[in-house]
């Protein structure tokens, strides 16, 4: 079941960073063109068709948008991560969880508990606590579960052409690196 979890983690990962790929593709598109425009210029200055004062302005031009794009380049490059170690840990500590919970002490408990409910407990004054948010991987899990065990049969009410597919119920923000590094740490708690 743990690789079931990973292989839906893998997915969601790769969706949320599709943007994000594509912004590096588009960068090194336009870095390829600006480097090509500016060779041109190179061939037109020594062909004659340009002044060699007009050559220099483009030269400037193209060699500030030339750095700008490989600063860019270079600062989507550095948000790119290998997920699969932390992954591995985290499903890791998540099969584990009732383990880990049962052998911790008090301070390691609190972890636990914040790490899956990473923001405050509210009490809303009458009967119940709720909290604004829960860790993403973890929601994201709890509805593959829930989904596998509402019918064991593996039929859906939806129909699918293909295949069982599990529908995701809960919409994702930018917090599922950050609450999947908070699952991989529980092993060191």
């Amino acid at each position: 079941m743990t690789e079931v979890y990973k292989v839906v983690l893998q997915d969601e990962f790769r969706t949320k960073t599709k943007a994000q790929r594509e912004d590096v593709r588009q960068v090194k598109a336009a870095l390829e063109k600006a480097n090509s425009e500016l060779s041109n210029a190179r061939k037109l200055i020594l062909s004659g068709d340009i002044e060699p004062s007009e050559y220099r302005v483009i030269k400037s031009d193209y060699e500030k948008k030339i750095t700008g794009l490989e600063s860019k380049l270079m600062e989507l490059s550095k948000q790119s991560t290998n997920i699969e170690p932390l992954l591995d840990k985290a499903v890791a500590a998540l099969s584990s969880l009732d383990i880990l919970y049962e052998k911790a002490n008090n301070k390691s408990k609190r972890e636990i508990i914040g790490s899956i409910f990473p923001e405050k407990l509210v009490f809303d004054g009458m009967h119940y606590y709720r909290t604004a948010r829960l860790n993403e991987a973890v929601s994201l899990i709890y509805s593959l579960d829930k989904a596998f065990s509402e019918n064991k049969n593996g039929q859906n009410d939806q129909n699918f052409e293909l295949s069982n597919l599990v529908t995701h119920t809960v919409q994702f923000s930018n917090h599922f690196m950050g609450d999947l590094r908070r699952l991989a740490n529980l092993l060191t708690v």
